[in-house]
């Protein structure tokens, strides 16, 4: 019998190499990223072996079915070497896109998902960029090359080639072809993670690890996998009709504030900016100096939040109020035709001139096309900056630095006609963090490189507004700062699942008409609506943010990981889809350490319902609104 076992046990091993590989690359995902996880217990490495077992079963799917398949050629040299060759490339790409986590997961916090696919085809960024990866990240090419010897070289030994040249009678096809039908099964059942009612899911992740600790458990090609299909958003029924319309909805009634009508607007869109290196928000400590001072003069929201990760997820909450509810990002998702109520849309129907700026390249994840849906009039990327200066300019890899492209985009809206309304996005404080060489040592290095990069978009800031300032359209205008999301991290409550995405927030008006601090709840999506109030448009609109005038104003909604995480009052949830995994007293355990989901008193359950209860309507409102293409009231 054991001849008929030789294929198999070949197979076993090639298989036990690749969850050999995967174990190691979760130790060293775990050992390079440490800082971003609660205590990790053992079992989370146990358990990550079953999510291996699904990423397995579909990659190396053919080398079950070529190693197995009941035919007497794979008894030759050149077939099982060819096996061996297809079993190579499996492995490196496998072992390539969970190192890549390895690397990245400090500036994104989460498991690569498929819409990475859909980021490299918008723009050229990704081919211009990646030798700059390789160059900043070059230890986990050598970490690739060094696992993919250690498998070549223990397959080499314990797996000797098996030629044999004989026919096969009518007793070994049937001997071969039911040892394949019971692996195939097996593969199955590796496929679906188990005998469960559903096949094995990334939010199942949460049931072995704290939130927090999920992508540890997980695997790279398994959130991969699990996302190709994550564009169609499912119908959600948690709620009748009537049941979801008084918890919740999007359909919002401006009521307006006089004082500002026709004011411009410009807002600042920072990158990277994390609320951690404002001094102002910090007790002194930061790397922002004019920032600083700026604050002291504006309207600030000190508990602002991002709603998204990467700076593709954050134009729709700005510029529309529609959150990061799913894991493709709005632009390059399934529905980015949808209509919707922009704030560029509804400010141009009561006469605004409207544009946008970035100095990136144009085209760079889809900015160009989804402006100019939300009702932007103009866009200006790289294209369309003066081409005499981009020799000088230009930082190599993203676009255009921040100094230069300030003072641009300042003689830009000097020509334009008023009331306009104009956003900016910055480019220089985004990896591989570079800054022009007449600058170099001017900025305080920090402990991060990301901080020198802080310094130098801080600077441009200032200048910018120095060279506006005395402009006949300054006063007349209201200028919105904020960032596009958080950055990483070396504190452990900046990286809370919370604070990770805490972020400035302010609204500066030159003649001091408002200033002050907003200590409640405060997200990327409230911008529209706020905007809306201060100009004294009393429009008909959906959006999922409130302004900060109302009372209606909610809390802080996230989505990561596969879970939902809403901070309400002075609590933290957790919300996977089904039920509430985590809740957390944020006013009593600021760092998130304590879940007392299973220790809730009469008050805290009813709060827990409470809140447990709008997340479902926010997102059975955000789902069905976004299949049924009903974002906007004139539809």
């Amino acid at each position: 019998m054991s001849k008929y076992l030789k294929h198999l046990i070949v197979l076993l091993k090639k298989v036990g190499i690749a969850f050999l590989l995967f174990t190691i690359c979760r130790i060293l995902f775990f050992a390079f990223n440490y800082n971003h996880f609660n205590t990790v217990s053992i079992g989370s490495f146990f358990y990550g072996l079953r999510f291996d077992t699904v990423a397995i079963s579909f990659l190396f799917a053919p080398i079950i079915v070529l190693q197995l398949a009941p035919f007497p050629f794979r008894n030759f040299s050149w077939y099982q070497r060819t096996v061996n060759i297809i079993f190579y490339a499996i492995l490196t790409i496998a072992t390539l896109l969970n190192l890549a986590d390895v690397a990245y997961f400090d500036y994104t916090l989460k498991r690569t998902t498929a819409d990475v696919f859909g980021m490299m085809s918008e723009g050229d960024d990704f081919l211009t960029l990646l030798p700059t990866y390789v160059a900043d990240f070059w230890y986990a090419f050598v970490l690739l090359g060094l696992l993919i010897f250690i498998a070549i070289y223990i397959n080499k030994k314990f797996n000797k080639l098996y030629i044999n040249y004989k026919p096969y009678r009518l007793k070994d096809y049937t001997i071969h072809l039911s040892i394949f039908i019971a692996t195939a099964g097996l593969l199955i059942l590796g496929m679906r993670g188990g005998l469960q009612y559903k096949p094995l899911s990334i939010v199942n992740a949460g049931q072995y690890a704290p939130a927090q600790n999920v992508p540890v458990v997980l695997n790279t090609p398994f959130t991969i996998m699990k996302t190709l299909n994550a564009n169609k958003l499912e119908r959600i029924n948690y709620f009748t009709e009537e049941e979801l319309k008084a918890i919740y909805t999007p359909e919002k009634q401006m009521s307006g504030i006089a004082g500002f009508e026709e004011k411009n607007v410009v807002i600042i869109i920072l990158e990277s900016f994390a609320k951690e290196y404002i001094g102002a928000l910090n007790n002194g400590k930061g790397y922002t100096p004019f920032l600083d001072s700026l604050i002291g003069e504006s309207y600030v929201y000190n508990k602002a939040y991002a709603n998204g990760q990467r700076s593709i997820e954050s134009l729709p909450c700005i510029l529309s109020g529609i959150p990061q509810l799913m894991s493709s990002s709005f632009i390059i998702s399934n529905y980015a035709s949808n209509k919707v109520d922009g704030l560029p849309k509804l400010l141009k129907n009561h006469g605004y001139n409207t544009s946008f700026y970035h100095g990136g390249a144009n085209g760079t994840m889809g900015f160009n096309g989804f402006v100019g849906s939300m009702g932007i009039d103009d866009y200006f990327g790289m294209d369309e900056y003066p081409n005499e200066k981009i020799a000088t300019d230009y930082d190599g890899l993203w676009g255009i630095f921040d100094e230069p492209y300030l003072k641009y985009f300042g003689n830009e809206l000097n020509q334009k006609k008023e009331p306009f309304f104009s956003t900016v996005f910055t480019i220089s404080s985004h990896h591989p963090f570079t800054i022009p060489k007449e600058h170099f040592g001017r900025f305080p290095k920090g402990t991060m490189p990301v901080h020198e990069t802080i310094g130098y978009a801080d600077y441009s800031l200032k200048q910018f507004f120095n060279s506006i300032k005395s402009m006949p359209w300054f006063n007349n205008t209201l200028f919105v700062l904020t960032a596009d999301h958080s950055s990483h991290s070396e504190t452990a409550y900046y990286n809370s699942r919370l604070n990770r995405f805490a972020i400035p927030s302010l609204i500066y008006d030159p003649t001091g008409k408002i200033k002050g601090t907003d200590s409640s709840y405060f997200e990327q999506i409230d911008i529209t609506p706020t905007l809306l109030d201060l100009l004294n448009i009393s429009d008909s609109i959906i959006t999922f943010g409130n302004s900060s005038y109302s009372s209606e104003k909610d809390g802080v909604i996230n989505y990561i990981n596969g879970n939902y995480q809403y901070a309400f009052n002075d609590y933290f949830l957790i919300f996977n889809g089904e039920k509430t995994t985590d809740l957390y007293n944020v006013l009593n355990d600021s760092l998130l350490t304590k879940n007392i989901i299973d220790s809730l008193s009469p008050i805290e359950t009813s709060i827990k319902e409470q809140g447990e209860n709008q997340v479902k309507a926010i997102i059975q409102q955000y789902n069905n609104r976004i299949i049924n293409n009903q974002l906007s009231k004139s539809n």
